[in-house]
C-alpha cells in the first residue's frame, strides 16, 4: 500500500467515526506523538475500534508463509 493511498484510507476511517471520537483522536494527534508511549498508542488505536471489522476478516497468511522480517 503506497503512503498517498494509506493516508486517503487513514482519513475515510477517521471520519466515520462519531464526532465526539473524532474530535479526542484529532486532538491527539495535535499533541507532540513523541510524548506518547507505545502502550499509549495502542490504546488510543483499540479505543477508535478503526480495526474492529478486521476480526471478521478471513485469515489469508500464516507464520509459515514468505520471508520473515528481521528488525535491524
Amino acid at each position: 500500500m503506497s503512503n498517498p493511498q494509506l493516508t486517503r484510507n487513514l482519513l475515510e476511517v477517521i471520519r466515520s467515526l462519531p464526532d465526539a471520537d473524532r474530535r479526542w483522536l484529532l486532538d491527539q494527534l495535535g499533541q507532540d506523538s513523541a510524548d506518547l508511549s507505545d502502550q499509549e498508542l495502542a490504546a488510543m488505536a483499540l479505543t477508535g475500534q478503526a480495526f474492529d471489522d478486521l476480526s471478521e476478516e478471513p485469515d489469508l497468511y500464516s507464520f509459515s508463509d514468505g520471508v520473515p522480517i528481521v528488525a535491524a
